[in-house]
């Protein structure tokens, strides 16, 4: 007969399956979850990232986006998830196709949030030149952001 102390070491020695990226959808049916599932996935894998677990939100988002391979919220969940696991080059992937997304769709620059995360990302990947020379179009990116709008004590002015 098994003890309570051997059945969580049997429970702990189960394999963890290699982290890999499920197949996509194919594209002649519909999604199998609907926006509202879409949704409740995307807030379970933020909260997960809240705390600490972005394996957890890994798997989560990988569900989402095996479903929906172009919705942009879930592909930036996505790459701050890879960011936080410390793996720049599945993040790099993640904010590449949220690129050419933007692309497609004609909007215009890159957005000074995603400018960091990719700097984050680079450096992650040990591309430190790249991502010192992205962190510095995040910072003039902000600097042009912030200077074309009055700031506060200006206002009250």
């Amino acid at each position: 007969m098994l003890d309570a102390d051997s059945d969580d070491a049997a429970l702990h020695a189960l394999p963890i399956p290699a982290r890999s990226r499920l197949p996509a959808a194919p594209q002649d049916r519909p999604p199998l979850i609907a926006r509202e599932q879409r949704d409740l996935l995307c807030a379970l894998a933020y909260v997960a990232l809240g705390v600490g677990d972005g394996v957890q939100a890994v798997t989560l988002l990988d569900l989402v986006l095996r479903e929906v391979p172009d919705d942009a919220g879930a592909l930036r969940l996505m790459a701050y998830a890879h960011v936080a696991t410390g793996d720049g080059p599945r993040a790099l992937d993640a904010l590449d196709r949220l690129e050419e997304r933007r692309i497609e769709a004609g909007e215009g620059e890159t957005p000074a949030p995603l400018l960091l995360l990719r700097s984050q990302a680079l450096r992650l990947a040990d591309r430190l030149e790249e991502g010192r020379a992205t962190f510095r179009r995040f910072v003039a990116a902000r600097r042009g952001r912030t200077l074309g709008r009055p700031l506060a004590r200006e206002i009250a002015a």
